[in-house]
């Protein structure tokens, strides 16, 4: 698969503006978010000494106990850096058409070529656009399940109606697993506490 060039510049520091920053024992967001993309990229923690942001360990060790939602984010960039893949608009175009058709998240992931769970995670938190792909995504996932739901509703008859039931209970449960898992993006239209689109909630008719 080809893949697109990077595509846009992220909040980052230069390397002659680490090495002030180490120099006078200093952590700043912009240094903590290059350290966590080089170890979301696959670069070991220990070789941050010998690349141009000149982390030394001890250092590091320090920010993450001093800084909570930075060791949080560099456990999300370490998981994500086990399994390392490049990010491109192809590739999560892709993924997220995957996961807009139908498929689990895990059976996405899964798909080979395609980013791990922890990779998605780390995408989502540094990516904007692909947090609104995704969450575009999984919103067309649920219009789908919705859509399910009023098929198997209509189809319902006295003799069919506990496993209508029960169809429709696994699909609602799956929306709101599919809400839970929904980026939050500006200018969405967040689903309503059952994890259904506006206006979408369907029960099966009574007989």
């Amino acid at each position: 698969m080809a893949l697109d060039p990077d595509p846009g510049p992220r909040e980052t520091m230069t390397p002659t503006t680490a090495k002030a920053a180490d120099a006078q024992g200093g952590y700043s967001r912009a240094l903590g978010l290059e350290i966590c993309d080089r170890t979301a990229a696959g670069g070991a923690p220990r070789t941050l000494r010998r690349s141009p942001l000149n982390v030394l360990q001890r250092d590091l060790r320090a920010w993450l106990d001093g800084d909570p939602e930075f060791a949080a984010l560099f456990g999300l960039a370490c998981a994500a850096g086990a399994t390392p893949l490049r990010y491109s608009l192809t590739r999560a175009a892709d993924f997220c058409g995957r996961i807009a058709a139908g498929a689990p998240m895990s059976e996405a992931c899964g798909a080979e070529g395609m980013p791990s769970l922890a990779t998605v995670q780390w995408w989502t938190q540094r990516r904007p656009e692909f947090a609104a792909m995704l969450a575009a995504a999984l919103d067309a996932q649920s219009r789908r399940l919705a859509d399910e739901v009023t098929a198997i509703s209509d189809a319902a008859s006295p003799e069919t109606l506990q496993i209508s039931r029960m169809r429709i209970a696994a699909r609602q449960w799956l929306a709101v697993r599919l809400a839970r898992q929904t980026p939050e993006v500006p200018g969405r239209v967040v689903a309503d506490a059952e994890g259904w689109p506006p206006g979408l909630v369907v029960e099966a008719a009574e007989f």
